[in-house]
């Protein structure tokens, strides 16, 4: 027994040192191999230091090692001191290195130019540096600048009083007309579009010209004014539940009217005309501040049912204000549809439903500025289906009831208004 357990200590002792040379030979090849990689890499970037000038302010690129060990980012306790290379190691040459070339990689020579130049697009980006500069502004089709510098892929121009890039691509020096206005399909393809029963009707968008332009589109929507439309169904909300508040369909449904026909004014006037007349005049309102605008509807009739209206907005405009008159008859005043609490949780109104609500508030205040009645708290929680398919701010706008006057004097003040509202909310 003594003799079995002298070869067994024996035999470990072996062991041990076999394992601890098998250690060392590792440790010797790592430091090799990882040594010899760090001056390769330190050589083959310091070639790019040579390249220091014409460089733009703030440009930096990336220089990405593929080859050598990969080093882990951070260590603790006694493996980081092991791990740690001595001062002045090819490890830290490498790093300085390698900042410097970021420091000073791709540089972009610009040729001086002093001309007029034109861009031949839509909503192409206005830039504070180029490739990945702040987006600082948009341009379209007729646009025209002041270029002060070109390359290949960049021009330096003048934009607001201020040095801006837009990508070469886009531009010219031949003169090119501006787009003041498109007609815009509906896409199938859309998210929810397969939702939308009637959508065989178009919208125009409309492009603000002065100097003054914000780079943003809002959609007006003069409510109702479909025909055929309240014969149609279709789902309350995209994910298929019910309703939680009742409307112009009750709580409890899945499926509401495509397109209601509106009521009928204390005159005999059609909602439809009355929404369609403030909607005009908000028009004119916005483009006269530089505001893009998507008009759904300027006839009496349009094959856009609310869904359409609304994936329509989605793709196409930056926010959406759906004009409407309240059935009642006490001229009661002005109020937005709020986003109720049952289908906040809801996609896609989880992702909007506070800025839907904070556009409601803008224009509220923006209507009460200019005089305008205002009911109750300006506000009433209702579930809607555009609210329910709407991915960018949405408010239905009720400007008052069957009593209220919508005299051209009147229309212009509750325009001004809605456009004070939407400028406060963008502000």
């Amino acid at each position: 027994m003594n003799n079995h357990f002298k070869k067994t200590i024996i035999l470990s002792a072996a062991a041990c040192a076999a394992l601890a040379f098998s250690l060392s030979g590792c440790k010797k090849s790592y430091h090799e191999e990882f040594s010899e990689t760090s001056a390769a890499v330190s050589v083959e970037e310091g070639i790019l230091t040579d390249a220091e000038t014409n460089v733009l302010p703030n440009e930096s690129t990336t220089v990405t090692n593929s080859i050598g060990p990969t080093v882990p980012a951070a260590n603790t306790g006694s493996q980081a001191q092991a791990a740690a290379p001595a001062p002045n190691t090819a490890a830290q040459t490498n790093t300085v290195t390698e900042t410097k070339a970021a420091e000073t990689a791709a540089p972009i020579s610009f040729q001086s130019r002093d001309e007029k130049v034109y861009i031949m697009a839509d909503d192409v980006n206005i830039r504070a540096l180029p490739e990945t500069g702040e987006v600082i502004g948009k341009a379209n089709t007729g646009d025209s600048f002041h270029r002060t510098g070109y390359s290949d892929k960049w021009s330096r121009i003048e934009y607001n009083g201020q040095t801006a890039f837009i990508s070469s691509d886009y531009t010219t020096t031949n003169v090119v007309e501006k787009k003041t206005s498109e007609a815009v399909a509906f896409n199938t393809g859309w998210e929810f579009g397969s939702n939308s029963k009637i959508n065989s009707g178009s919208a125009t968008l409309y492009y603000a010209t002065g100097s003054n332009k914000k780079g943003r589109t809002v959609c007006v929507n003069a409510g109702h004014g479909t025909k055929g439309g309240e014969s149609v169904k279709t789902l309350c909300h995209p994910d298929g539940t019910a309703k939680v508040t009742g409307g112009s369909t009750a709580a409890g449904n899945t499926h509401a009217t495509a397109v209601s026909s509106g009521t009928t004014m204390s005159d005999g006037t059609s909602e439809a005309y009355v929404n369609l007349k403030v909607a005009k005049a908000l028009k004119n309102v916005l483009l006269e501040r530089g505001y893009n605008v998507l008009m759904i509807r300027e006839s009496e009739d349009v094959q856009l049912d609310n869904i359409a209206r609304t994936v329509m907005a989605n793709n196409r405009a930056d926010c959406h204000i759906a004009i409407h008159y309240d059935s009642t008859r006490s001229n009661k005043g002005a109020y937005f549809m709020s986003v109720a609490n049952g289908i906040k949780g809801m996609y896609p109104v989880s992702t909007i439903w506070p800025e839907s609500d904070r556009l409601g508030a803008n224009v509220i205040s923006g209507l009460s500025s200019n005089g305008v009645k205002i009911y109750g708290d300006g506000s009433m929680q209702t579930d809607l289906t555009q609210t329910s398919y709407s991915k960018i701010p949405f408010i239905a706008l009720e400007l008052g009831d069957k009593a209220s006057d919508y005299s051209d004097s009147t229309v212009a003040v509750l325009a001004k208004g809605i456009a004070d509202g939407i400028e406060s909310f963008y502000s």
